[in-house]
């Protein structure tokens, strides 16, 4: 450290705001060395350098809480305005769901250019909650989530409502294994290692996918017309609805909200994403929708069942209505609010 350097450190102790130091005799010596009219010895410089990184170390934690506050808050807001997005796209379409939206499934069969939709499937990743570990959704939101075949009334319910086309993805890409894809030639791709996550459930995009020379930036489903095809197909499912819609016997539907989607463009902007998911995550938000109910069992009790595209006896259809929208920790509105207030843990 040269000269003009050490009156450059000096000159910022002598400004900085001392009172943020919590140790009391530390607090008390930085001040004793504020007081002092001469020069400062090696051994005060030195005590010097480690009150400034005190100091600079309380700012940045009083900064780290401020920056997840208004994280929080921002995700609130943005769930509220999809909310009322969903009421707008509902008087202007007259559907109360939008086409395209992402199924949050990888789908058994699902390639480049398949038509039929999945009878089968599984959750996309939703092994942790740590960055770059295990990729796709995130475990909170995956561990309340189940995926179940649908067909005959509650099928046609849901298509009725205005998911006539849905988005599945590629099961080579589902996993932490390095498997190659339909779309790709020989190229091995684990899910951790997506690099636009979000986008996972458009069809891919890329040069010469099919040659030794491909580039593929995004993208890894294809959207299966559900008006075509008479067949059964996979949704993803609240394991426990009631803790977001208040009753217990409520059967609520999740689909992700992704730049595919009918709503984005002319009611959303774009789709947006929850900032506090891993680069790995899938962050797009999901809407919550209540299809069916059934009296005193939640979903997968007594006669409250769906199998093989068949529902219990227990089961009454309902005309799809939207409950909420998730974040990408599968919190509603609601909770998101009591954290920003600090009244709920994340």
């Amino acid at each position: 450290m040269n000269i003009k350097q050490m009156k450059s450190m000096i000159s910022k102790f002598r400004s900085a705001d001392v009172s943020v130091i919590k140790d009391a005799d530390m607090r008390a010596k930085a001040q004793k060395l504020q007081n002092k009219q001469g020069g400062f010895t090696l051994l005060e410089l030195l005590v010097v350098v480690a009150i400034l990184a005190i100091i600079a170390g309380a700012v940045i934690s009083s900064l780290d809480g401020q920056e997840e506050l208004a994280a929080q808050k921002v995700t609130v807001h943005t769930m509220a305005a999809l909310e009322e997005g969903f009421r707008v796209y509902k008087a202007s379409s007259k559907r109360t769901l939008p086409a395209g939206m992402d199924s949050l499934i990888c789908g058994d069969g699902i390639a480049s250019g398949a038509t039929a939709p999945p009878a089968s499937g599984a959750l996309i990743g939703g092994t942790s909650n740590v960055a770059r570990v295990g990729g796709g959704l995130t475990a909170d939101l995956a561990d309340n989530l189940q995926v179940l075949e649908v067909g005959g009334d509650l099928r046609d319910y849901i298509v009725d409502a205005g998911v006539t086309t849905l988005r599945y993805v590629e099961p080579t890409v589902c996993n932490d294994q390095e498997d190659s894809p339909t779309f790709l030639n020989g190229t091995d791709v684990a899910l951790v290692d997506i690099v636009k996550p979000n986008l996972i459930f458009q069809t891919p995009l890329g040069e010469d996918l099919n040659s030794a020379d491909e580039e593929w930036e995004y993208g890894a489903g294809q959207e299966v017309d559900l008006t075509s095809q008479a067949g059964n197909f996979v949704v993803a499912f609240l394991q426990e609805a009631g803790e977001i819609t208040g009753n217990e016997g409520d059967i609520v539907a999740v689909f992700g909200i992704g730049p595919g989607s009918d709503i984005v463009g002319d009611i959303v902007a774009r789709a947006p994403a929850d900032g506090n998911g891993g680069p790995d995550k899938y962050t797009n938000y999901s809407v919550a929708v209540k299809v069916a109910e059934c009296d005193g069992e939640e979903l997968g009790e007594g006669n409250c069942t769906i199998t093989g595209g068949t529902i219990g006896t227990g089961v009454e259809l309902v005309t799809p209505k939207v409950v909420a929208i998730l974040d990408a920790g599968g919190d509603a509105y609601d909770d998101e609010v009591a954290e920003a207030r600090g009244n709920q843990e994340e």
